[in-house]
C-alpha cells in the first residue's frame, strides 16, 4: 500500500498536460496495435519518459507480455488485425477501466503440425489518468471478458 502512495507522489504527472495525455494516449495505441517492441519504446522516448521509473516498469512489463507469446527461432508473427474493446481490471486496481488489445499469432517456423495452428493472445492497457494528466500507466493480463461485463450491465 505505501508503495502505492508514493508511487503517486512520483507519477509521470509532470511530463504531461491534459492535450500531450491524449496524444501520448493514442500514439501508444497505434504503437500497441503494431505488436513492435521498438514502436512502443519510440513513444516513450518520444514523450520523454522511457527512463523514468514509470517508464522502466512499464518497459519490463510489456517485454515480459511479449515473451509470453513471441517463442525464439519459431517464426513468432501476427496473423490477424490487433482489436481492441473496452473492459474492466479484476485485480489491482479492481473495476478501473482498460483497453483490452487481442490479436492471434502462430509459429511459422515450428515444426508441422504446430506451425498450422492459430493462437490468440489479448493483454489489457491501463492509464492512470486523474483530472485529464496521466500519471501511470501499466500492462494487466486480469480483467473482465466481453461476457462478464455483459453480466455486470444486468439488473439484479
Amino acid at each position: 500500500m505505501n508503495a502505492i502512495k508514493e508511487k503517486s507522489k512520483n507519477g509521470l504527472q509532470e511530463y504531461f498536460t491534459v492535450g500531450t495525455t491524449k496524444t501520448f494516449q493514442m500514439d501508444m495505441d497505434k504503437a500497441l496495435k503494431t505488436m513492435e517492441p521498438t514502436e512502443v519504446l519510440q513513444v516513450l522516448l518520444k514523450y520523454d519518459i522511457a527512463s523514468k521509473p514509470e517508464g522502466k516498469e512499464f518497459l519490463e512489463i510489456y517485454s515480459e507480455m511479449m515473451s509470453g507469446w513471441q517463442k525464439e527461432n519459431q517464426g513468432s508473427k501476427v496473423v490477424s488485425e490487433v482489436t481492441t474493446s473496452k473492459s474492466r481490471c479484476s485485480a489491482c486496481f479492481l473495476g478501473k477501466c482498460m483497453t483490452v488489445y487481442e490479436f492471434e499469432y502462430k509459429h511459422s517456423k515450428a515444426h508441422v503440425p504446430y506451425n498450422r495452428v492459430i493462437y490468440r493472445y489479448d493483454f489489457g492497457m491501463m492509464y492512470d489518468v486523474r483530472d485529464g494528466i496521466l500519471y501511470d500507466l501499466t500492462i494487466c493480463n486480469s480483467f473482465l471478458s466481453k461476457g462478464e461485463l455483459q453480466e455486470l450491465n444486468k439488473p439484479c
